[in-house]
C-alpha cells in the first residue's frame, strides 16, 4: 500500500555579480545553487541553476529547477513558483520529474538585461533567487503514525503564499516591498487585524511602513507566517530578532514556539549572548531562564 507524500521546500539564492562575468560570449556553462535533501526520502535532491549565457540559448539568460531522483522507477510532481523580485520577474510551473536528473526552467532576460541598471536583476552587486513549491512523492506505507506539526498555518499558507494576484496588503521595509494576504496577517496577529479594521491611514492604502526591524528580519517573520519551509534557517541572532517582531505584533503561537526553541539552546557558550538578548526582547520565559 502507497500513498501520495508532500513535501514543501523553498530556496534563496544569491548571486554576486562578478560570478556572471565569464559569460559574455555563450558556453555550456552555468551557476549552481547549493543541493539541497529530504531527510525522509534519501537520495531525492533539488537545487537551482542559472544559464546566463546558454550554447542553445545565445544571448539569453535562463533559469531551472534541478531535481535528482532516489532511481528511475520514482516519478515526482512538482508545482513551484521561481521569482527575482527585484527585477519583477516570476514564472510557476507544475511538472512530473521521471529522470534520474532534469531541469525545468524558463528564459528570465536577455543576457545584456542582466547588467542593465534599470531591468534590476543585480541588486546590491547581487542577483536574489527565489523559489517556492512542493513535490509530491509515492512512498510505501508501513504502518500508521500520528501527525504532529507546528506550522500552524499549514500547507494552505503554503499555497497562498504562491498566490502574488491574490495579495491585497504591502509592507514597505528598507525601500523594498512584501506583498501579503490581510486574512493571513489577521488570522496570526491581533495588532494586525486592528490596523486592518480601524479605518487608520495604512488600512485605506492597503500599505504600511515598518521602520524598527530590516527587511531580511520582517520577510522572515512573515514567511513564518505561511509556512516555515519558505525560511532558510536563520542564524541564532536573526531568530532573536524575529521573536521581537513577533512579541511586538502579538504573533503568540509563533512568539511561544520559537521562545521555547531558544530556550532549548542556552548553553555555556552562549549564555552571555542570550542574557542580552533577553533583556533586549523583553522575553518573560527568556529573562527566568537566565536569571
Amino acid at each position: 500500500m502507497s500513498f501520495k507524500l508532500k513535501l514543501p521546500f523553498a530556496i534563496q539564492w544569491k548571486i554576486p555579480k562578478n560570478h556572471f562575468n565569464e559569460f559574455q560570449t555563450p558556453s555550456n556553462k552555468y551557476l549552481k545553487s547549493d543541493t539541497y535533501n529530504f531527510s525522509n526520502i534519501p537520495g531525492l535532491q533539488y537545487c537551482l541553476k542559472i544559464y546566463p549565457n546558454d550554447e542553445e540559448f545565445p544571448g539569453e539568460c535562463w533559469i531551472y529547477l534541478f531535481l535528482t531522483l532516489p532511481n528511475d522507477k520514482m516519478n515526482t510532481e512538482s508545482y513551484f513558483v521561481v521569482t527575482v523580485e527585484s527585477a519583477n520577474f516570476s514564472f510557476k510551473d507544475n511538472y512530473v520529474f521521471d529522470e534520474i536528473t532534469s531541469g525545468r526552467g524558463k528564459k528570465c532576460c536577455k543576457t545584456e538585461e542582466l547588467f542593465d541598471p534599470e531591468k534590476k536583476f543585480i541588486i546590491d552587486e547581487e542577483m536574489t533567487i527565489k523559489v517556492d513549491g512542493f513535490f509530491m512523492v509515492e512512498k510505501n506505507s508501513v504502518e500508521r503514525k500520528i501527525w504532529s506539526c507546528k506550522n500552524f498555518s499549514g500547507l494552505l499558507g503554503l499555497g497562498l503564499w504562491a498566490q502574488e494576484n491574490s495579495k491585497d496588503f504591502t509592507i514597505f521595509v528598507d525601500e523594498k516591498k512584501i506583498d501579503v494576504h490581510k486574512c493571513v496577517l489577521s488570522a496570526v496577529s491581533p495588532v494586525f487585524a486592528r490596523m486592518f479594521e480601524s479605518g487608520m491611514k495604512e488600512s485605506e492604502e492597503n500599505k504600511v511602513t515598518i521602520k524598527d526591524f530590516t527587511y531580511e528580519i520582517v520577510e522572515t517573520a512573515i514567511k513564518y507566517c505561511y509556512h516555515s519551509s519558505l525560511v532558510t534557517d536563520p542564524t541564532i541572532e536573526n531568530k532573536m530578532k524575529v521573536l521581537q517582531f513577533f512579541d511586538k505584533y502579538n504573533i503568540q503561537p509563533f512568539k511561544d514556539d520559537l521562545e521555547n526553541f531558544l530556550i532549548s539552546e542556552i548553553h555555556e557558550s552562549n549564555v552571555c549572548f542570550f542574557s542580552n538578548a533577553a533583556l533586549l526582547s523583553n522575553s518573560v520565559k527568556l529573562e527566568k531562564k537566565m536569571f
